[in-house]
């Protein structure tokens, strides 16, 4: 596979066309290509990545995108559906996760972009609720498998880490975790789920070190808020995550992953208004009007919006919790399968993102059963320290026989990464998937030379 594998298929644009193409033309390629891609995951061979996975639900929230595509939210004057749509996700996300309501002082919330902003966001706000009490270096704790999503806020906004080691069960330690607040820290976080082990974090002790210190807590539950959120529904043992902890004071789920919409759409949720307007921005006597905006976007899709609000309210409550215990049942069962192999152990304990690694007697590689794996076509997230894969259960892997193809197949991988010992495996722990080294060196180096514009040849 080639990181620009269409080169020889289809015409490369190398500068912009004096005329246009056929639109049934251009709709042809996309079609090809799409298919061509979208395959794997019709088989249910996908972890993470599409989290619905039914077509007739994409094509009826495409409808809906359809009628709002155009529509840019930040002119709501044009577009009141949008604060319709915008309140109304925030209220129903609110109320799966205990948000307190109280009026004028409960909690309240925006939409992003995405993840990224849903956890960039919260730092910007503690950086400035620190600076409010005199904090002029301020550092928020948390543990090493915080997305890194944190990282990239951190560096925007001149916010130092401090990064807890985890247990044996990869959730935060709490000893590390305590030793490392101090008088400059705003805010600590914690995974609910993390995205390597889909486990969660001690929540309720973090909930209680941050009320002691008179601090923050943001609970990353962007991939995770929306699947764990109906455990206890279902009777699953769920740590108890979200608002019900005082210590609580934010939580980013997208709504973009389980919760079925269009990608591009997540929601942050704040305990108080208080928090939520440190992160507004507004420039009053700029010439062209009083310029507002609720976060780091401007411009955004009124069909993202739309499309969100859209799948929440015709899966409702009933179907949500229908398609999370089918997740559940799946990962249970794979872990099963995972557990019948001597060679494999497991890595803490999810009910929805189930990663493992090779054990350490057995001296196979766990990147050698994963390029089996993708030889045959299954697509599972490379990890590190430790090496290791997770496959993340979404609704196409809750088809019958993907569980049973998958223990056919983890068997033979087992026996091809016996026979490799001692030689290199060609995947390895990328954030963009199964490609191998040679790939992301060579994708990487083009990607990264400014002078270079054009694909390879």
């Amino acid at each position: 596979m080639s990181l620009y594998p269409y080169a020889a298929r289809f015409p490369v644009v190398r500068s912009f066309p004096q005329s246009g193409r056929p639109r049934a033309e251009v709709l042809s390629e996309i079609e090809a290509m799409s298919e061509v891609e979208d395959s794997p995951y019709h088989e249910g061979r996908i972890s993470g990545s599409i989290y619905s996975g039914d077509e007739a639900h994409y094509a009826f929230l495409n409808e809906v995108f359809g009628h709002y595509s155009h529509a840019n939210v930040l002119q709501r004057d044009m577009y009141p559906s949008a604060t319709r749509f915008e309140g109304e996700i925030i209220a129903m996300t609110a109320d799966i996760l205990h948000a307190p309501a109280v009026a004028g002082e409960g909690a309240c919330g925006v939409l992003t972009s995405g993840g990224t902003e849903s956890l960039m966001n919260p730092l910007l706000v503690y950086r400035e609720w620190g600076r409010a009490r005199g904090i002029t270096q301020p550092n928020v704790v948390l543990p090493v498998t915080a997305h890194p999503a944190l990282d990239k806020g951190a560096h925007y906004f001149g916010i130092e880490l401090r990064k807890a080691t985890v247990t044996n069960q990869f959730v935060a330690d709490m000893e590390s975790v305590r030793s490392l607040v101090d008088t400059n820290t705003v805010a600590l976080v914690g995974s609910a789920g993390s995205y390597p082990h889909g486990v969660v974090d001690p929540i309720s002790e973090l909930s209680a070190l941050a009320l002691d210190r008179g601090i923050n807590l943001h609970v990353d539950g962007c991939l995770g808020a929306f699947i764990l959120a109906w455990g206890e529904d279902l009777g699953y043992p769920v740590p108890v995550f979200d608002f019900r902890l005082p210590g609580v004071t934010s939580i980013s789920a997208d709504t973009h992953k389980y919760g079925f919409g269009l990608k591009g759409s997540s929601v942050l949720l704040y305990r108080s208004a208080d928090l939520r307007r440190l992160q507004y921005f507004i420039v009053p006597d700029w010439p062209g009007g009083l310029y507002t905006s609720p976060g780091m976007s401007g411009s955004r899709s009124g069909g993202i919006i739309a499309a969100a609000w859209a799948a929440m309210v015709t899966l409702g409550r009933e179907g949500y919790v229908a398609i999370a215990a089918d997740i559940f049942r799946t990962a249970a069962e794979l872990r099963s399968v995972i557990e019948t192999h001597d060679e494999l152990r497991l890595l803490g304990h999810s009910f929805f993102n189930v990663a493992f690694t090779t054990t350490e007697d057995s001296g196979l590689d766990i990147f050698h059963v994963n390029d089996f794996l993708v030889s045959r076509r299954w697509r599972l997230n490379g990890l590190q320290r430790p090496a290791a894969v997770h496959f993340c259960i979404t609704r196409p892997n809750t088809q019958p026989g993907v569980i049973d193809r998958f223990a056919d197949d983890l068997t033979q991988a087992i026996d091809y990464a016996r026979e490799r010992v001692g030689t290199p495996a060609k995947s390895g722990a990328f954030y963009a998937g199964d490609v191998s080294r040679e790939q992301i060196e060579s994708g990487m180096a083009w990607w990264l030379d400014a002078t270079q514009a054009l694909p390879p040849a």
